[in-house]
């Protein structure tokens, strides 16, 4: 189990790893060849206006969502357990207590 003392600056040193600033560089490409199908899905059904906030909450299987995020299952931060959702695409990192 990991456990972080202070979140802000393991996110700090977590995207200053060259890997992981890999690992996001294909989080975005991936994330946006995805928001691409849905907004050619919008306008093969004939939608007037594209709805981009609408995408991600109809997106069938979380598939942007799953582009976007990475999750470690179990962390302990500040004494708490919980799980790290880790946001590849804003490089920001949020604790979901369990």
């Amino acid at each position: 189990m990991l456990t972080i003392d202070n979140l802000d600056k393991w996110t700090e040193e977590y995207f200053s790893k060259t890997e992981n600033q890999e690992k996001a560089k294909k989080a975005c490409d991936r994330y946006d060849r995805l928001m691409i199908k849905q907004i050619r899905r919008q306008l093969m059904s004939g939608t007037e206006q594209i709805q981009l906030s609408e995408l991600a909450e109809n997106d069938p299987g979380k598939c942007l969502e799953k582009a976007k995020y990475e999750v470690i299952p179990s962390v302990i931060v500040d004494g708490k357990e919980g799980k790290l959702r880790i946001d590849l695409l804003e490089q920001t990192a949020e604790f979901l207590e369990k």
